[in-house]
Order: structure tokens, then C-alpha cells, then sequence
């Protein structure tokens, strides 16, 4: 981020800090221990795992021994890189740490501030439900106007694995939907063989709105059971959360930027932002490759964004006297 006036620079990086502390002071306070995440990755071992992300916009290091590191751009990666060849199968891990990811944006690189939260190896049946209460928590501490779009990569994952796509069809096909494509998506599908499952796949990005409302717009569409399965874990949520069913929007055709996603998956916005300020879910999968698979799911909250969203709102000076007051 630039600064005309040094002056702007230091009232920034002064909020900046204040929100870090207060949001830092919450987790802490929840029971979450702190760490302080690594900025680098090794290229090959990133890309492996996230495979959808532009390898054009990783930030590329050689060493002298002609290996390729990137500066970070997810921490969530490096932790469990870090964690699973060393985990205690009964270990539970609630964690935080502040870390910047990096990525090429065209013309410069871009410097991205956040919080992150992860659990790991807790088996607790409303694990899922709480991690999204305490991702609104945060978001509704500086806004009264937010909102979470809420999905289940299992739906989609049912349906692609029924369509037994090959893998060039199946990358192409979630490219589509990451970029929400409903025109391209309907052309790239009339070009495949016709499958029954893929009834639904035509209609997946229609297949938002309250829980009541997607199932409506789901009668007489292919369901397997894995597909059934993914409903069920949102009903869950849905009947959890009824106190703010009117700032949740449910998305089946929900994708990730990143691969690792396996479950639960949500976003949380403030209105008037450009992004989303809040972006987690669950990732069992992703240490499976570890050896052993372990319960997980994390969010980060996006700090720039946050900041921005809190002064457009004009919610500061309410929210700098409460955290003073705390103090």
C-alpha cells in the first residue's frame, strides 16, 4: 500500500496495530494459542497442493542451491506442512497467528495483512458450527452490516465424480465456476457427453440462496448420496446459526481459490467491500497426505480489507474507545 503523506502512513499502520491487538486479545481470550507463521514455501510442494492457484502470480526466490521458494501466499499451506510429520494422533491444536501472504497483481507485488485462526485434530461434533461463530463474531464486532455465503465443496465434488470427468474437463469445469461463468460453463458442458448428474451441474450456479430456497430449486435434479451428505452437514449449520439466518446466503456452486478445501467452506463480507474479509472452511483432505487424516478447519480474516470496511463505515472511533475501555 502507498502513501502520498507520511503523516497517512503512520495514522494507517496505528489502526492497523490497534486491530490486530483487539482481535488478537478476542482469540487469545477464546482459548487459542499464538504462533508466528514462516513467510517462505517451496514452490513445487505449494503447487502440488494447490493447483488451481496462478503459478504467474507466486513471488519466486532461487536459492543457491537452485531450489525455488515463494514468499508465502497461504499460511494455512506452511502450517501443516510444518505440523503433520510431527503430529501426536490425540493432539488438539487451536491456534492464531498475524502473517502477509505475497502474490505478482500485474504490476507490482501485493503485500496482504492477516489474521489467521486453524483447528486441528478436534473431533467435536459442532466443531464446524463454531468455528463460523467465532469467524461472525469478529466480522460483526466492526459492522452491523455483514454478510456469510456458506457452501460444501462435497456437493460439487458428488456431482464431478458421478460425471467420471477427466481431469483436463474437471479443472476446466471448476475454473468455470470459481469465475461464476454461467454462459461458458453451459458451452463447455454442451460439448461433453451427456451424463445424468450433469442436470445439476447446469443449474449449480442458481443453487444459492436460504437453505429453504436451494432445496426448493434442487426438486427433480440428480443427488447422490455424497451430494445428500453435504445438504445435511448445511442443515446442520443452518439450524445452529437461525439467530442470523438473514446474513447467511447458502452457495453449492461455491469454489475455492485453493484445492484443499474438503467440507464446510465460507466467505464473509462487509457491505461495501470489493472482497471478502473473512474466508475459511475445513481441509481434512489436505493432511491425508501426511499419512493420517485429521480433523481441520481454519479462516483468515483480511486485514487491509477489515480496515478499509471499518473506515468507510465510520464505525472507528465507536470501535477505538470500546478497545480502550478493554484495555
Amino acid at each position: 500500500m502507498n502513501f502520498l503523506k507520511i503523516e497517512d502512513e503512520m495514522k494507517y499502520f496505528q489502526r492497523m496495530f490497534v486491530l490486530r491487538k483487539e482481535i488478537e486479545n478476542f482469540l487469545y481470550k477464546e482459548g487459542y494459542m499464538n504462533i508466528e507463521p514462516s513467510i517462505f514455501e517451496e514452490y513445487d510442494e505449494f503447487t502440488s497442493v494447490n493447483s488451481r492457484i496462478d503459478r504467474s502470480s507466486t513471488v519466486k526466490i532461487l536459492e543457491s542451491n537452485s531450489d525455488i521458494l515463494i514468499l508465502s501466499p497461504d499460511i494455512t499451506t506452511g502450517i501443516i506442512n510444518k505440523f503433520m510429520p510431527r503430529w501426536d494422533y490425540d493432539l488438539i491444536l487451536k491456534i492464531f497467528y498475524y502473517g502477509k501472504t505475497y502474490k505478482h497483481n500485474g504490476t507490482g507485488i501485493k503485500e496482504n495483512r492477516e489474521m489467521g485462526v486453524e483447528i486441528i485434530g478436534d473431533k467435536s461434533p459442532n466443531i464446524d458450527q463454531d468455528t463460523l461463530m467465532t469467524a461472525e463474531r469478529i466480522i460483526s464486532r466492526y459492522s452491523e452490516n455483514y454478510l456469510f455465503e456458506i457452501g460444501n465443496s462435497k456437493f460439487l465434488k458428488g456431482i464431478m465424480m458421478a460425471c467420471s470427468f477427466n481431469k483436463e474437463d474437471y479443472d476446466n469445469i471448476l475454473n468455470l465456476l470459481y469465475l461464476k461463468n454461467k454462459q461458458e460453463l453451459s458451452d463447455y458442458l454442451s460439448g461433453l457427453k451427456y451424463r445424468e448428474p450433469m442436470s445439476t451441474l447446469l443449474n449449480i450456479l442458481d443453487l444459492e440462496g436460504t437453505y429453504e430456497e436451494i432445496n426448493g430449486k434442487l426438486e427433480g435434479l440428480y443427488l447422490n448420496d455424497m451430494m445428500k451428505t453435504s445438504l445435511e452437514e448445511l442443515k446442520i449449520i443452518d439450524e445452529h446459526m437461525k439467530n442470523i439466518t438473514d446474513k447467511i446466503i447458502y452457495d453449492l456452486s461455491m469454489v475455492s481459490e485453493l484445492s484443499y478445501y474438503d467440507g464446510i467452506i465460507f466467505r464473509g463480507y462487509i457491505q461495501g467491500s470489493n472482497t471478502e474479509i473473512i474466508k475459511g472452511g475445513r481441509y481434512d483432505s489436505f493432511t491425508e497426505q501426511f499419512g493420517i487424516k485429521i480433523p481441520a478447519i481454519g479462516f483468515t480474516v483480511e486485514l487491509d480489507e477489515l480496515l478499509k470496511a471499518v473506515y468507510k463505515e465510520g464505525w472507528w472511533w465507536v470501535w477505538q474507545l470500546q478497545y480502550q475501555r478493554e484495555d
